[in-house]
């Protein structure tokens, strides 16, 4: 049942991605990629990476995403032109994709090893638990500056932004 659910979230998350590739809109392409991250994160839980499933649901789209979106509404808004895409180079972007496709497919030559999930970890604590314990004892100090790093980016960001957009318009 596991593969049939692996096949189905992968195919799910090619095809979003061909959807980026022709998105003409740059919102609707983030909006695609959102899918994508979905698809993936579905993969990793279904093969017992539940903390990487959540965590690319969290990071990704719960984080990332929202700031391209925010820097996408905000250069709209600057710019006054609806933000499209052209599809330029077609060819060579296919080409190189498929030669990328192929590296990535080299290994699998010999067959596709199937995942094993009946087997249990030998330690009591799950690989989520033991992250997390981890994470809130040695490495507690590095997580919060780097939470604060991260604030301090995205107000940084948020106020050039600002700043820009009154330089445009003229008003200080």
């Amino acid at each position: 049942m596991n593969i049939i659910a692996f096949y189905i979230l992968a195919g799910f998350s090619v095809f979003s991605a061909l959807g980026i590739l022709f998105a003409r809109n740059v919102v609707h392409a983030v909006f695609m990629l959102v899918l994508v991250f979905l698809g993936i994160a579905g993969v990793f839980i279904i093969s017992n990476a539940e903390f990487v499933g959540v965590a690319q649901i969290m990071i990704y789209i719960g984080g990332i995403l929202i700031l391209m979106m925010f820097g996408i509404m905000l250069t709209h808004r600057i710019d006054g032109h609806r933000l499209e895409t052209q599809n330029r180079r077609v060819l060579i972007a296919s080409l190189l994709g498929f030669g990328l496709l192929g590296i990535l497919l080299y290994p699998l030559k010999d067959g596709f090893p199937l995942f094993d999930f009946a087997k249990e970890p030998a330690n009591e604590l799950t690989v989520t638990e033991q992250i997390g314990v981890h994470l809130m004892t040695t490495e507690l100090i590095a997580l919060e500056v780097t939470a604060v790093l991260l604030l301090m980016a995205l107000i940084g960001a948020a106020y050039i932004a600002g700043y820009n957009l009154k330089k445009k318009h003229g008003t200080d």
